[in-house]
């Protein structure tokens, strides 16, 4: 039996419309498909999770205890780019061999990591 897989990631939104704009522009993709209240983003290569939007009623809290790590070329540039689509950072961490990430939000406030190798 083959191992499970994460084959895909859905972030809930009572309004998917501002979410769908950020996570667009963010990961330089556009809309695939909307279908039965999930937008589902075009997939950036070959095997690639893909990424939906769901809409519903009522979000279930305000933080989860499951995020995103995000690779990037260039954490300031990221950060910018986040911050320019309406998304904010909501901390800087560093290990003490000098790794670092930034821990930023969504316009919904769904918590996301950005980090390079």
């Amino acid at each position: 039996m083959p191992a499970p897989r994460i084959t895909t990631v859905i972030v809930n939104a009572e309004q998917p419309e501002r979410l769908i704009s950020f996570w667009c522009a963010f990961f330089q993709t556009e809309v695939a498909v909307q279908d039965a209240g999930i937008t589902w983003l075009a997939r950036s290569a070959e095997g690639a999770v893909g990424f939906g939007i769901q809409q519903v009623d009522r979000k279930r809290g305000t933080h989860t205890e499951t995020h995103l790590d995000i690779e990037v070329d260039d954490l300031d540039v990221a950060q910018q780019q986040v911050e320019a689509l309406g998304g904010e950072l909501r901390a800087v961490r560093r290990l003490p061999d000098g790794f670092e990430w930034r821990v930023m939000a969504d316009p919904d406030g769904n918590e996301f990591c950005l980090f390079t190798h």
